[in-house]
């Protein structure tokens, strides 16, 4: 996971071309829309089911007014995640790209699930922001949960956001 994510979201986006003509290398599945409205939540995008051995990665792009690429999969295991692979990726990518900082750890939990948010970021010279988060759900109630509720276990994202 932590290896498309490098190839697609840090390598690859924000240029949206390179990122479509990736996916077609790769062999990946394009989305109906209403697969990507649900995790995008009705905001424009477009994604891609990409299968790597027994697991299958979903890829999405979100389109403006939030600029985002993210790698998504389910997690089969309760417990803490080993995030290593995760921050393989992301040092080297946060150590040729200035200004950005690490933020607190987010850990909450809500209507049956639980989550674990880490989230670098930093301002960008023309105004707006760059991000790199990992988020991680985990339901640990699922009587608790809220009915209809669709989550993404786990996701790692890219975002620009220039403030436009």
């Amino acid at each position: 996971m932590a290896t498309l994510y490098d190839e697609a979201c840090l390598k690859t986006f924000p240029i949206d071309s390179e990122l479509d003509a990736l996916m077609i290398r790769k062999g990946a599945k394009p989305l109906a829309e209403d697969e990507v409205r649900i995790p995008l939540g009705g905001d424009p995008g477009r994604g891609w089911n990409v299968a790597d051995g027994d697991q299958t990665f979903t890829v999405l792009l979100e389109l403006p007014p939030y600029h985002a690429c993210s790698v998504r999969a389910s997690r089969s295991t309760v417990g803490t995640l080993d995030l290593a692979p995760y921050h393989a990726a992301v040092d080297p990518f946060v150590a040729s790209h200035r200004g950005f900082a690490s933020q607190p750890g987010v850990d909450a939990e809500r209507n049956g699930i639980r989550m674990h948010a880490e989230v670098q970021g930093r301002q960008l010279p023309a105004g707006g922001a760059e991000l790199l988060m990992v988020i991680d759900q985990q339901v640990v109630d699922a009587g608790k949960q809220t009915p209809g509720t669709i989550a993404t276990p786990l996701r790692f994202v890219h975002q620009i956001n220039t403030g436009r």
